[in-house]
Formats: C-alpha cells, structure tokens, sequence
C-alpha cells in the first residue's frame, strides 16, 4: 500500500476518534466517557483505537497537544505582526476559531488535566513575551505574581466566555479584558 493512503488513513482515523471525544466531552463531561463511547462514536474498531492511543488520557492529551500548538503559533504569529497592540485578542480570536474544541476542552466539562496543559503553554508563551511590554520596575510587583494575576484571568474570562456560548465578539472580550486589567499593571509598574 503506498505510503500517502496510509497516511491519509491514519489522519482520517485520528480525525474521527478527536472528534468523537470533543462531541462526547460536550455532553458528559471527561469523567464520564469510556473508551467504548468513544469507538462507538468514531464508528471505528478497539484494535484501532489501540492502535492509535493507549487510553482516553492518551487521546485527550494528543487534542491538547494540537490546540496548544496552534495556540502557541497563533500567538507568536500575533505577536511578530505588532499590528494589534491588544496581546490577548488573539487568545480570544484561536478560541472563537476553534469553538468547540475549546469548549470540550478548555470549559466546564472538560479535564483538568487539559485546562492546566493549556494554561502551560500559555504561560510559555507569555513569559516569553510580557518582559517587551512590562519592563522591569523597582518596587513592582514581581513579574511571576504579574503572570498569574494575568493568566487566571484571562482563562477565567475565556472559560465564561465560551461557557456561556460566546456572548460578545473576540474583539469585545479582549478589549474589556484589556479595559480590566490595564489600569492597575500601569499603575504598578508606573507606565
């Protein structure tokens, strides 16, 4: 068999079990998903799924792993640009973008396990980026105290967001998100 059908099989297969997990997360929730729903959903084999993952968690971590990716991507790709001077519209933007993976994975029934993943590479990302916007003050609040206070948040605020089914555009979230929080960061690092 030629090497692109295999490969087009296996992308096609993952596609179906990633996209029975986000469906079956909306409505149960992680925790009360088996491996079962999950290859009746798929309509797919358990030598395949097997085949593919070695448990639910495996899966779960393989979607986080792709939402993170694009997410980190998405991000730095925003970042470079400098067009937009609002950094946490394109958090609000990946996640209208990708709607129901986020709700699955990043809402309220999804993993834990999945939102601090996300949280990570957030956090990796930001770190990276906040000092070219913070600049390091004396008698500021110290900058890991800063990136928390931003991070939860922000994911707060895109977890009701989405929770709620998105009731204000990405671009109004994160200009109210910004409206929030840029008063008292300028105030304490005397911008």
């Amino acid at each position: 068999m030629p090497m692109a059908a295999t490969d087009r099989r296996v992308r096609r297969t993952r596609e179906l079990l990633r996209r029975a997990l986000v469906e079956l997360i909306l409505e149960k929730g992680y925790d009360r998903i088996t491996v079962q729903d999950i290859i009746d959903r798929a309509d797919v084999g358990r030598s395949t799924f097997y085949a593919h993952y070695t448990d639910k968690d495996d899966l779960l971590l393989s979607n986080l792993e792709e939402l993170a990716a694009t997410f980190e991507e998405h991000m730095e790709r925003h970042f470079a640009s400098r067009a937009e001077p609002n950094p946490v519209l394109a958090a609000f933007q990946h996640a209208d973008r990708q709607r129901d993976l986020y709700k699955a994975l990043a809402g309220r029934r999804g993993a834990e396990v999945m939102r601090a993943g996300l949280r990570r590479r957030i956090t990796e990302v930001l770190t990276r980026r906040m000092p070219e916007f913070l600049p390091h003050r004396d008698g500021a609040v110290p900058m890991d105290v800063t990136m928390e206070f931003l991070l939860a948040s922000l994911l707060g605020l895109l977890v009701w967001w989405l929770d709620n089914d998105v009731p204000y555009t990405a671009e109004e979230m994160a200009e109210m998100y910004m409206r929030l929080i840029v008063p008292g960061v300028r105030a304490v690092y005397g911008m």
